[in-house]
Order: C-alpha cells, then structure tokens, then sequence
C-alpha cells in the first residue's frame, strides 16, 4: 500500500504483510503516523519465529517522503469481511475453559477455534478480554456471541 492510502478505515481488515521475508496473514489493529513515516500494526493469524524469538504481530511502515518500506508489500486480502472489536466481561482464557468443561456442546476446544471455523470468520486476540474478528457473516456471529458468551462491547470497525 501507499503512505497516502493508509487510514482508520483499514483497522479490522485482514491483510498480509511481509515478515521476515515472507508473506504472512494478518488483522490490521492499529496506525500510527508523524510528520516522516505512517506504520500499520499487524497482528498474525499465528504467531512466527524467527530465531529464538516468537512474533504475535510486526509493524509495517512506510516514509512519507518516497514510499520507502515494508508497507509497500501489505496488501488488503478481502474487502467484503466485516470487523468488529469485541470486549468481554471475562478473559478469553476463562471463556476459553468453559469450552473446554462443555466439549459435548461446542465441539470446540476454544472460542477462537469456534469462531476461526464459523464461515470465513477469523478471530484475532488483541489483549486478555478483547479481540478482533472478521467475517463474511458478522450480523449472525454477532448475535451468537452476544446469547453465548459474556459480551461487554462489540464496535464494528468497518
């Protein structure tokens, strides 16, 4: 993408990006920009090594002066998803055993599983009660996770 292509109306959608040479997926979670550079936060689908380290998310920037950088290879995936940011009254990790206690109901072992296989959805972790999804069907899933899991706040991102 270009300097000049980059706005909040880019948060939530998926993308991919390079990383550490290779082209890898992600949610677009956040945009910061100066008087000399613009840089996109991807979070990854999954995280990378790369060395000792592992990697949940990179930054992709850009100079505003001639387009020099890596965001020049991040690239939207889909513009029909839907994202929204969703914040939950208990951690994921807590809704996450509930999935676990009642593997007969949900035939899932976590909520990202469940949502990650609900048609073309995606769910990215961006903090202990919070995430972004994305989806082709974001009313529906909504609507589901607003009955079967304790929702503080779903804002639509796009």
């Amino acid at each position: 993408m270009k300097p000049t292509e980059i706005n909040n109306t880019i948060i939530g959608k998926r993308c991919k990006c390079i990383f550490t040479g290779m082209m890898v997926t992600g949610v677009i979670e956040e945009i910061t920009k100066d008087q000399h550079a613009v840089q996109v936060k991807v979070r990854f689908d999954e995280s990378h090594r790369w060395g000792n380290e592992f990697y949940e998310y990179n930054w992709s920037f850009a100079r505003l002066s001639d387009g020099f950088g890596s965001l020049r290879h991040l690239e939207i995936i889909d513009d029909t998803y839907q994202a929204v940011r969703i914040t939950f009254i208990k951690t994921i990790q807590e809704i996450n055993r509930d999935f676990v206690r009642d593997y007969a109901k949900w035939q899932r072992v976590n909520l990202k599983e469940w949502i990650d296989n609900y048609k073309s959805s995606r769910f990215t972790q961006i903090s202990g009660c919070s995430a972004i999804i994305t989806s082709e069907d974001i009313d529906n899933l909504k609507e589901w996770l607003k009955k079967n899991s304790p929702v503080k706040t779903i804002e639509k991102l796009t």
